[in-house]
């Protein structure tokens, strides 16, 4: 069997662009004044956003690991270039129950959350559907990770 790599830093670089955004969403939707409730309610939509990506991205070394059913590969709709809608949909889809019951949860007056519904949308789509568009971003993203810090990085 083949040798697929993991990679890393591209999914981290649009994991963290992600959830940067999602923190502005909160942000102006909130209306925010404290430092202290943006950064104390923040921080787990950029984890999320960041190991959704990761994970989106990463769909052909999961599917080579030998703990991988061989059955599901025909479940999870995997085209030639390694995205799966599923794995996709799956995880749009948790990402949207995430923001849905966190903001319902906690919110900075105690009373939920109160972004708008196309945020939440827009989120989790670019979260899920990471694989599919970030091949665009790619060589703007290699050139300013490569070119600024990190010099001869195998992405």
């Amino acid at each position: 069997m083949e040798e697929i790599a993991l990679t890393i830093v591209i999914p981290l670089v649009v994991g963290l662009i992600v959830g940067i955004i999602e923190a502005y969403f909160v942000y102006e939707d909130e209306n925010m004044t404290s430092g202290k409730d943006f950064l104390g309610d923040m921080w787990h939509g950029l984890v999320f956003a960041v190991l959704g990506v990761l994970v989106a991205t990463n769909v052909p070394f999961l599917i080579s690991q030998e703990w991988f059913p061989e059955f599901l590969n025909g479940i999870l709709f995997v085209d030639d270039m390694g995205r799966s809608i599923v794995i996709s949909l799956v995880i749009t889809l948790f990402m949207m129950a995430k923001m849905v019951t966190s903001h319902a949860i906690k919110g900075v007056s105690g009373d939920g959350f109160k972004e708008k519904f196309w945020h939440k949308i827009l989120i989790s789509a670019l979260v899920g559907f990471a694989p599919y568009y970030i091949d665009l971003f790619r060589p703007m993203i290699e050139g300013f990770v490569v070119g600024t810090f990190l010099e001869n990085l195998p992405l």
